[in-house]
């Protein structure tokens, strides 16, 4: 079996749109080709209406904790967002899997695609893998690539950031 090697591009992608939502169709058709993923199909008329609605359903995703929950949220973006896998070798790239239908707008591609690598990465190595920064002041959502899956901050930064101080909290003796 060929796994998906764009799933952590992609992934990242959808963090970093949910950090810095896209302006104009543009900004998105921009920041899919600098993730280096091929441009298909050129952006939809309604392709910005369609990422607001999909990285709201992420924010509620991030929000949720209970697992069954969670599953079936991941379950409902399934259904919204992919469609029943396709065989293609358009690119010539080898035989693999597309969850879109073949003439899909930027943001149809970049949604199908990223919830089911969302899927595919929840279900391979645990669905807690995606969560918000643990920094208070902070907050951001990050997916967990590390081996541990262990990760509780968006940035090594603001794992430092916490550990400073935590740190000068304990030379002080104050508690957390």
């Amino acid at each position: 079996m060929r796994v998906n090697p764009y799933s952590q591009i992609l992934l990242d992608l959808t963090i970093g749109l949910l950090r810095n939502p896209p302006g104009a169709n543009g900004d998105l058709e921009a920041r899919w080709i600098a993730a280096g993923m091929p441009i298909e199909d050129p952006p939809g008329q309604n392709d910005g209406e369609l990422i607001d609605r999909y990285l709201a359903d992420w924010r509620k995703l991030i929000g949720v904790s209970e697992e069954s929950d969670r599953a079936r949220l991941i379950n409902a973006m399934l259904l919204r967002y992919a469609s029943v896998p396709s065989m293609t070798n358009h690119d010539g790239s080898g035989w693999h899997l597309h969850y879109r239908p073949e003439r899909a707008s930027l943001a149809e591609a970049l949604a199908a695609a990223t919830t089911v690598a969302l899927a595919e990465h929840l279900a391979a190595h645990g669905i807690h893998r995606l969560g918000r920064c643990a920094l208070s002041e902070c907050g951001e959502p990050y997916i967990d690539h590390s081996r541990p899956g262990k990760q509780r901050y968006c940035t090594q930064l603001c794992a430092n950031r916490d550990a400073v101080r935590r740190h000068r909290n304990r030379q002080r003796g104050v508690a957390g």
